[in-house]
């Protein structure tokens, strides 16, 4: 759990400090979005399901959860737009960030500049 948190900062920062990163990674996110198949049949452990077949997911934290061939399409049908929404996220707030860095470098340059 602490490395989940840990990437989201990264990623809520990243745009911040590396806002051509947090673009490029944003566009990479949304054109695997694009890509992916998202209406094809649900996989459990990389194994594709079938209707009436249950998945079982086992974890360190929650111990083992089923879920049916139903529950696991109707999560992967969440899942595109919570891709989408994450490098739509991060190419708006890079493409923000890009010109405000840009204006503070330039003022940094011009302050250290000998006055002559």
């Amino acid at each position: 759990m602490r490395n989940i948190v840990g990437l989201l900062i990264h990623l809520l920062v990243l745009p911040f400090r590396r806002p051509i990163v947090a673009i490029l990674i944003g566009l990479a996110i949304l054109g695997g979005v694009l890509a992916y198949d998202w209406d094809g049949a649900p996989t459990c452990g990389g194994a594709t399901m079938e209707q009436g077949d249950i998945c079982r997911k086992v974890t360190d934290t929650t111990g083992s959860s089923d879920l049916t061939y139903d529950e696991t399409k109707s999560n992967q049908k969440a899942a595109p737009y919570i891709w989408g929404s994450l490098g739509g996220a991060l190419v708006l707030l890079g493409g923000i960030g890009w010109p405000i860095r840009r204006r503070r470098e330039a003022a940094r340059k011009a302050a250290a500049a000998p006055v002559g």
